[in-house]
């Protein structure tokens, strides 16, 4: 599904891009747009955390619900890139153990610690979020969410505003709990549902319509473009009109997506700066094989049976004290 493009579009743009300016002559040809698919990510996580939100009964079933998806193919990403990487050093990426551990806890970044993967920047946003909508949850605004966006969207354009004029970066811890630069865009997504399940409202609309225009703002011209595309995509599949993206081949890149993104950048180095003396479409084909192998072994093997295997000791341990079970979402 969408996640399923995004993640091909992020792994090409590393591949292509990144590689050619990290370990090649400099020069930078390939999916050069790629970089902003992580900003589909964002947006299809206000659509699918809102939906678990409202199907929800308490803040532990959301983070069970959260925690068993996330965080055990997660550890064995980190392990098997840390592995790779480690037997075959890549300059400037390289990290130690002892910080591999740290990556464990998924906050590496606001810990000052170096990643193991610079991919998994984009957790700590997610997580940070989670934690909004948690919170929102809790003091029982799910219903009246619509009223949070145009607060939220101000806050956005004053931080940028004041950046602009003092030339002065917004603390990083509180960008990164206020999502200064991303918050429209998991905004976008939770609208998208509200379309979807309340129907298409001019209220609806105006906020989208917002979202986008501080998408300009925040962003710059360029991933406003490519956002425009997003939103319209988004946009259409609120609407249901993109029958399309149920095919069976996109279905399952959506399932193996997660994974997918988890390993595809350093163990892609390693794979194509291994084969140097080969033309660059067989490097590039061979880490995209081995890459899609391993997010396949990954989500089957790891991800989809401790996701079953939390929530089955989950379940039991609520119906032994008498409360209904965790939604699977």
């Amino acid at each position: 599904m969408l996640r399923g493009i995004a993640a091909v579009m992020v792994m090409i743009f590393h591949h292509t891009v990144i590689f050619q300016s990290m370990f090649g002559d400099g020069r930078a040809p390939g999916l050069q747009f790629g970089v902003f698919a992580v900003h589909l990510f964002f947006m299809i996580s206000g659509f699918v955390i809102f939906m678990t939100l409202a199907r929800t009964r308490s803040a532990l079933d959301f983070a069970v619900s959260r925690g068993s998806r996330l965080f055990p193919v997660f550890w064995v990403a980190v392990l098997l890139t840390q592995t790779v990487v480690w037997c075959a050093p890549l300059p400037g990426l390289t990290v130690s153990w002892r910080d591999a551990m740290w990556n464990l806890t998924m906050l590496a970044q606001p810990l000052r610690v170096p990643m193991v993967d610079v991919v998994y920047w984009s957790l700590v946003i997610e997580l940070a979020f989670y934690a909004l909508m948690l919170a929102l949850f809790l003091a029982g605004g799910l219903q009246r969410v619509e009223r949070i966006v145009v607060p939220w969207l101000l806050v956005q354009l004053i931080a940028a505003g004041a950046v602009r004029w003092t030339g002065r970066e917004i603390p990083q811890v509180l960008s990164v709990l206020l999502l200064l630069k991303y918050a429209h865009l998991f905004l976008a997504g939770i609208l998208c549902h509200r379309i979807r399940t309340a129907g298409p409202t001019p209220a609806l609309h105006a906020l989208l319509a917002g979202c986008c225009a501080v998408h300009f703002v925040i962003q710059g011209v360029g991933a406003g473009l490519i956002g425009l595309v997003w939103f319209a995509f988004f946009y259409a599949l609120a609407r249901q009109r993109l029958g399309w993206i149920n095919a069976r081949p996109l279905v399952f890149l959506g399932t193996i997506s997660y994974s997918l993104y988890l390993v595809h950048q350093n163990i892609g180095y390693v794979i194509m700066r291994a084969l140097t003396t080969f033309p660059r479409p067989v490097q590039l084909a061979a880490a995209a094989a081995t890459l899609m192998l391993a997010a396949i072994l990954l989500t089957f093997f790891v991800e989809q049976p401790a996701l079953r295997l939390i929530r089955k000791f989950y379940r039991r341990h609520r119906l032994e004290n008498g409360s209904p079970a965790v939604e699977s979402t």
